[in-house]
């Protein structure tokens, strides 16, 4: 299954691959244990789904998307009911699904190159963790291994480049 993260713009500063941000204050669980997390659509993401909210901070929580309960709220609980944290607007978000490979494709009509790296620290120069480059109209680059199966996340890689600069991003789920 091809999982499509979409078109995204590039900001100029690291930023995962297959990143999002909340519209609206993450709150603790309800009595159920539901959390509600709101964002600028759902479309993207499925039940059963994990995200990553506020990664690599120490208030990180990995969630799962319990059911979409409308186009802008993602009903979540803790993973294994772990405690979980208040989050302001605008807290970045990471989907985290197991996958075979991740394809970056960076368009023809870009002049630049992604610059893609393991963290937020890859930069838009190839410096920080960048160990790879999608270059403009050029074949996908390619997050992949030699064992078969689902065994890299969609929250490992990071991308970076020039200031609204346009990629695809998609993921490939056995």
């Amino acid at each position: 299954m091809i999982r499509s993260w979409g078109v995204l713009t590039l900001t100029g500063s690291a930023q995962p691959c297959f990143g999002d941000t909340t519209t609206a204050a993450v709150p603790l669980p309800d009595s159920f244990g539901k959390i509600a997390v709101t964002v600028a659509s759902t479309s993207r993401y499925q039940g059963g789904d994990r995200i990553i909210v506020a990664p690599e901070t120490n208030t990180q929580d990995i969630l799962k998307i319990d059911s979409i309960a409308s186009s802008t709220v993602l009903n979540c609980q803790s993973e294994g009911n772990a405690k979980t944290h208040t989050h302001p607007t605008s807290t970045q978000i990471l989907l985290s699904i197991a996958c075979a490979e991740i394809m970056v494709q960076n368009f023809s009509s870009a002049s630049n190159v992604v610059w893609l790296g393991t963290d937020n620290t890859v930069t838009s120069s190839g410096g920080g963790s960048a160990f790879g480059q999608a270059l403009p109209g050029d074949i996908p680059y390619r997050f992949s291994n030699s064992v078969q199966f689902n065994a890299i996340r969609t929250s490992e890689p990071w991308m970076s480049g020039t200031n609204g600069q346009t990629c695809g991003i998609a993921a490939i789920v056995v």
